[in-house]
Order: C-alpha cells, then structure tokens, then sequence
C-alpha cells in the first residue's frame, strides 16, 4: 500500500521519514532527514506549498494538499497529504499517499470533495440512525474513490464495512456496478477499480461541489 509519514518543522525542515516516505521519494534517511521541503518538492508547487505552511494551525483539521515530490533522477511523483499542525514542541505531521502503477490520483480538490460527502453521511447515520441513512450505491463509489484517491486498495469486505452494508449486499451491488460499466473486479484480483468511465462519472458529482448551480431566470 503505497502510504507515507513524515514529521515535520513549522518551516518545513524533515525531522523524520518512515520508510513509506523514503521509498515515495527513493533516497535513503540521511539523504532526507534535515533538509527543507523545497529541496524535495518540484519547483511548480513550491508556491503552493508555501501557501499551505502559512494557513496551518495548531489543533485545527487537517490541510488537504496535492504537490509533485523530485525523485533523484529528475521525475515527479504525485502525492496527496493530509497536513497537521501539533504544538509542545511545535510540528507538522504529513500523511501522504500516492500511485506507482501509472495510474493517476484524482485532483485534492475532488478527494477533499469526498472526504465531505463520506462525513456528511456518517453525521446523517449518527443523529437520524443508520436505517434513515442508507445509501448503499453512494457509499461504495465514495468509498472505493477515496481507496484510489489515496492510492490504497480496497477490496469487498473493506467496502461493505465502508458502506455499513453486508457482505453479500455489497458483492450483489458490485457486479450490478459492474455490468453497466462502472467497476473493475474479479475475485482472484481482489481488488475493486473504477473503470475510466466510472472515474469521469464520480469526478463529475464530485465537481458539482465547486461549481455553482445555473441561476434560474424568472
């Protein structure tokens, strides 16, 4: 699973990199630890990643951010991270994910997207109760979303827990999914994909986030 840690100064010098971290920008420890993020992070996002150092603070949620990392040879590699803010002593800790099969991560602001609708959901089962809140087929395509999102895999048990729907429910909606073109899945793979057109289908609600409804003329 390709997932990352790293713990951070407030000026974002690395203090310490899991191995996850390492191999996300393929150098060794000593090769990482107390050198700035400018020195590992491409030269089109620095601005952007300045940008995100200055709005953190302590306590407060997560800043969600998409930036491209340098490798030794020269590539990029994009990452989505969760950044936090911790204070006594004052520190950044960054959750990074990313893909290695070529695949590309969907744009943070359409992961930011989902993480909303998957908590909107969870608040809605708390106060109304989750027989009131069902909504078996939006919950597994946020859920297996958010898994390529976060380049992790997601496989049909993972997803019905996601979904707070059995197992055997779950698989029933799957091959539904499946058949009109929206999933990949085979038992002896596993793992469950959104086919390109699924993708652009979810990408779509998602940007419906973003973008202002049409103003109806009276």
């Amino acid at each position: 699973m390709p997932a990352g840690h790293c713990v951070s100064s407030v000026e974002g010098v690395i203090l310490h990199a899991d191995q996850g971290f390492l191999d996300l920008l393929q150098r060794r420890a000593d090769e990482v630890i107390g050198v700035s993020y400018r020195q590992v992070t491409d030269a089109r996002d620095l601005d952007r990643s300045a940008d995100m150092l200055a709005v953190l603070e302590d306590g407060a949620a997560p800043v969600r951010l998409q930036k491209r990392y340098l490798r030794p040879d020269g590539s990029s590699v994009v990452a989505n991270l969760l950044v936090t803010r911790f204070a006594n002593p004052d520190r950044l800790i960054s959750t990074l994910f990313w893909q290695e099969n070529g695949r590309p991560l969907p744009p943070a602001r359409l992961w930011e997207a989902a993480l909303r609708m998957r908590q909107v959901h969870a608040t809605r089962a708390m106060l109304f109760g989750a027989d009131l809140s069902t909504d078996p087929i939006g919950s597994l395509l946020i859920s297996i979303y958010l898994a390529e999102a976060e380049g992790r895999n997601i496989g049909l048990a993972d997803a019905a827990a996601h979904a707070n729907i059995p197992t055997s429910v779950t698989e029933r909606w799957i091959r539904v999914m499946q058949q009109r073109g929206v999933i990949e899945y085979q038992k002896t793979t596993i793992d469950i994909r959104l086919t390109s057109a699924g993708m652009n289908n979810i990408e779509s609600v998602l940007s419906s986030f973003y973008e202002p409804p049409n103003a109806v003329q009276i």
